[in-house]
C-alpha cells in the first residue's frame, strides 16, 4: 500500500509518499481562493501518475468524524460537505493539520501539541487517542486570544523577543491546565524557539513541519490511531 500524505496550509499544499525521502516533497501555493476543486488539480499536478493507493490529508480547520465542520479561515469556500474520497477516487483519512503533525511527533503517553506558524494549531494525543482542539481562539488577555499573541502577525509587529516571551507564557498556562506529560512545539516557527534552547523547559520537546508527513503515514500504518482518524471511502 502506497500512502500519499498531503499537508494543506494557508500558503501552500505539500505532498510526499511514504517510500520517498523528504527532499522529494512537492509544493503548490494556496491562499484565500484555494477551493477543494483547486486541491484536486494541485494533487493531480503534483502526482500526475496517481501513484498512490490511499491518502492522508491534513487541513487547517476543525474536523469531526473525518469531515470538516467549519470552513478554513485562510482558504477558499466549499470544504464543508465536500466528498473527498469520491472526488479523489481513493480512501482518505482527513485530519486537522496540527493533529496530523502531532501524530507524527508523538512519542507515547499524554502529549500536548502546539503548532507555531501563521496562527496556533493545537492537539492532544493521549495513549494514541487523537483529540484535535481549538484552544487558539480562547480569550487570553486584552480582549485577544492565545493565537493573537503567538501568531506570525504578532511576531512581525512586536518582534521575535516579545513573541518568544508570549509563547512561553502560553505554553506554561496550557501545560498546567491540561496536565500533559510533555509539550511538543511544532510548526514553522518552532525553529525560532530552538535558537534559544536555554529557555526551553524540561517538559518541552521541539518538533518540525516534516512530522506532518510522518503523521499522515502513521494513521494508516498504526492501528492504534484508527478510532481517532476514520477512513472515508469512495461511494460510502
Amino acid at each position: 500500500m502506497k500512502i500519499l500524505s498531503v499537508d494543506i496550509g494557508g500558503t501552500g499544499i505539500k505532498a510526499l509518499r511514504d517510500d520517498e525521502e523528504l527532499e522529494k516533497r512537492t509544493r503548490i501555493t494556496t491562499g484565500p481562493d484555494f477551493t477543494p476543486q483547486k486541491m484536486l488539480k494541485a494533487i493531480e499536478k503534483m502526482r500526475p501518475e496517481g501513484d498512490f493507493d490511499v491518502l492522508s490529508i491534513g487541513m487547517p480547520t476543525a474536523i469531526r468524524n473525518g469531515k470538516p465542520v467549519i470552513e478554513p479561515v485562510n482558504l477558499g469556500p466549499g470544504w464543508v460537505g465536500f466528498d473527498f474520497a469520491g472526488a479523489l477516487g481513493k480512501p482518505v483519512r482527513l485530519i486537522n493539520d496540527a493533529a496530523m503533525q502531532a501524530v507524527g511527533s508523538y512519542e507515547g503517553g499524554k502529549m500536548l501539541f502546539l503548532g507555531l506558524g501563521t496562527g496556533l494549531g493545537t492537539a492532544l494525543v493521549n495513549d494514541y487517542q487523537v483529540d484535535p482542539m481549538e484552544l487558539a481562539h480562547l480569550p487570553y488577555k486584552h480582549d485577544k486570544s492565545f493565537e493573537d499573541h503567538v501568531s506570525e502577525a504578532y511576531r512581525e509587529k512586536e518582534g521575535t523577543k516579545a513573541w518568544r516571551k508570549e509563547v512561553w507564557k502560553v505554553v506554561d498556562m496550557l501545560y498546567h491546565a491540561l496536565l500533559p506529560e510533555y509539550v511538543c512545539l511544532g510548526g514553522g516557527n518552532a525553529k525560532r524557539i530552538g535558537k534559544h534552547s536555554d529557555e526551553i523547559p524540561d517538559y518541552v520537546r521541539l518538533g518540525a513541519n516534516a512530522n506532518a508527513f510522518t503523521g499522515g503515514f502513521r494513521v494508516w500504518k498504526d492501528d492504534r490511531f484508527e478510532s481517532s482518524v476514520p477512513v472515508l471511502k469512495p461511494g460510502a
